[in-house]
């Protein structure tokens, strides 16, 4: 490995700093596919200078069942002064840097699966026969977004192709209490209603994208939704639904969503 000053990154490394501010948390395939590069060496010598530098931090365990998993790598605290001089940055949201290391396993579960939907809904754009553009913000991306709900969706998604598709993605965490699931759907039905989307945007509401981490939730999800569109909701609104089970193992060509019918 050629050593680079503590501060100097190649463009390729800077871009492996840019994902990891985006999505917070990525392994070294999720890495390598981002950048479209054939050689797991060539990034496994990046990510290694990287992380000897401690621009980069690294996530990998040595247990038995565990290690044959890519290791996982987030920002370090070498990596603000870098990345302030980015455009687009948040300084604010660099701090959380000197944390990165601590996150929960939820955190990071999360994250990374923010990141397989990103590859799983990209490969479905591409295999439609006219040119399809792919929008993808992440919630770090729309910190900026103050017309959006105070707890912003893990994404936004605009997929254009002759007509524009929008969504906001909600992913469900193994574990969470159903009061807060509930919580998590009211915001998006208040926020339909009060209109600062459409004020904003001059565009129309996104449907709902919810990832559900198992079948349980999955059903309690789709009686709940049921129910207050048809008791509740002012606003014309669409949910669909699907689980983590089905992201991960679906193929690209599968209608993977469920949509909550009134």
């Amino acid at each position: 490995i050629v050593k680079q000053p503590m501060e100097q990154t190649t463009p390729k490394q800077l871009n492996i700093l840019l994902l990891l501010y985006r999505f917070r948390f990525l392994n070294r395939i999720q890495i390598q596919k981002f950048l479209n590069h054939k050689s797991p060496r060539r990034i496994n010598t990046w990510l290694k200078d990287l992380t000897t530098r401690n621009i980069i931090g690294q996530k990998y365990s040595k247990k038995l069942l565990a290690n044959t998993k890519p290791a996982i790598y987030h920002l370090s605290t070498k990596s603000r002064k870098i990345l302030l001089k980015q455009p687009n940055i948040n300084e604010k949201l660099l701090k959380r840097v000197y944390r990165e290391k601590t996150r929960s396993d939820k955190l990071i579960n999360h994250c990374l699966l923010i990141a397989d939907f990103y590859f799983l809904i990209k490969q479905q754009a591409q295999t439609k026969k006219n040119k399809t553009k792919l929008h993808f913000y992440t919630k770090t991306d729309l910190v900026t977004h103050y017309y959006l709900p105070y707890k912003r969706p893990d994404a936004y998604i605009a997929i254009k192709d002759k007509d524009t598709q929008r969504y906001f993605l909600e992913i469900i965490d193994e574990g969470t209490p159903r009061f807060m699931i509930r919580s998590k759907i009211n915001q998006y039905i208040n926020y339909a209603d009060n209109k600062n989307w459409e004020k904003n945007t001059n565009h129309p509401f996104p449907s709902i994208l919810v990832i559900c981490p198992n079948e349980d939730i999955y059903n309690f999800l789709l009686k709940h939704i049921t129910q207050v569109l048809e008791e509740e909701v002012e606003t014309e609104i669409d949910f669909y639904l699907t689980t983590k089970d089905i992201i991960k193992s679906t193929n690209t060509k599968t209608d993977i969503w469920q949509k909550v019918e009134v």
